[in-house]
């Protein structure tokens, strides 16, 4: 397939900008068209297109911020909110939420929701920009996730919020407060409540809010013990609980991360990273902490979770 001007300089100025291409003309249409079928071109949105090894190259969070980018050039009157507007605000969104685009509805307008796009009524919301992308502003944001998400995955939100200094403690507490006329007010309450900035990823975040929800809350995060056999180390557990006879379970939730990710791993092989698992558990074990590990895939299956804190005899509330 021959080059295409035209269209090289379109996607150019697309990559460019951080958004993706809209071809205008029918030449350009065509173009498109064959080379979505030859592969080498993406439909990622209606009306929006990326070349294929470029938005493969992007993390879900950005292929959402290049979609919504190239809305508000097209809908300048939009106004962004709820998870899409918490993927802007550069926060912890579970990627089950990417789509539908989230966009402010006046109350009382009657506007079909599609898979791509679902309209929130919302009178007269406080708004900032981003990228040039108008949104709701964080506090509202987190409200609205809070409201309208279950607990499990509004908390991973706020916990980011609070961690990357997007909001303060104080003013988080008191802005439900202010917020008139909205449904599910004592679940946004709840969720403000639980929020944590000690929570390190949105995966520990999901699993508190799953704890919580299943009747084990958790006690404290992020206790440090100290290591018995290397005095310049500690161990950090992600969860602990406190029975009523005083001896502690920690809790441990592993992500695939932990053991793949460069970042995570120091570069070292699976292997290496389980034996050092291995010995920092029953070194808490040596502290008489039990120790109960929770893989994402059980937060699915609370059932079978439930079963693993009982085995532990993690206090129920």
């Amino acid at each position: 397939m021959g080059t295409h001007h035209s269209l090289e300089i379109l996607f150019d100025a697309a990559q460019q900008e951080r958004r993706c291409a809209v071809p205008h003309t029918d030449t350009d249409v065509k173009a498109v068209a064959r080379r979505v079928h030859a592969g080498t071109i993406k439909r990622v949105y209606r009306g929006l297109y990326a070349r294929q090894q470029y938005w493969d190259s992007l993390n879900p969070h950005d292929q959402i911020r290049h979609i919504v980018r190239s809305l508000a050039q097209q809908h300048p009157d939009w106004v962004f909110c709820g998870p899409t507007a918490a993927i802007m605000h550069g926060l912890d969104c579970s990627y089950r939420f990417l789509l539908p685009i989230c966009i402010v509805a006046k109350p009382g307008t009657h506007i079909r929701n599609t898979a791509q796009l679902a309209h929130h009524a919302m009178a007269y919301p406080e708004t900032a920009v981003i990228d040039g992308v108008p949104v709701t502003v964080p506090l509202r944001t987190l409200f609205d996730c809070a409201a309208k998400l279950p607990l499990r995955f509004s908390l991973s939100i706020l916990d980011s919020a609070l961690r990357k200094q997007v909001v303060q403690r104080p003013v988080l507490e008191a802005y439900p407060h202010t917020v008139k006329y909205v449904r599910n007010r004592k679940a946004a309450l709840r969720a403000f409540s639980l929020a944590d900035a000690r929570s390190e990823n949105g995966g520990e975040s999901e699993a508190r809010g799953v704890l919580t929800e299943i009747g084990y809350p958790v006690h404290d995060l992020q206790t440090v013990f100290p290591c018995l056999t290397y005095s310049s180390r500690n161990h950090r557990v992600d969860f602990l609980w406190v029975r009523e006879d005083g001896t502690k379970i920690a809790g441990e939730f592993d992500g695939v991360r932990k053991y793949v990710d460069p970042e995570m791993t120091s570069r070292r092989d699976i292997r290496a990273v389980v034996t050092q698992e291995r010995e920092r558990e029953h070194c808490l074990e040596r502290q008489n902490v039990d120790v109960v590990r929770m893989f994402y895939d059980e937060l699915n299956r609370p059932n079978q979770l439930v079963a693993k804190l009982r085995a532990k005899r993690v206090p129920h509330a």
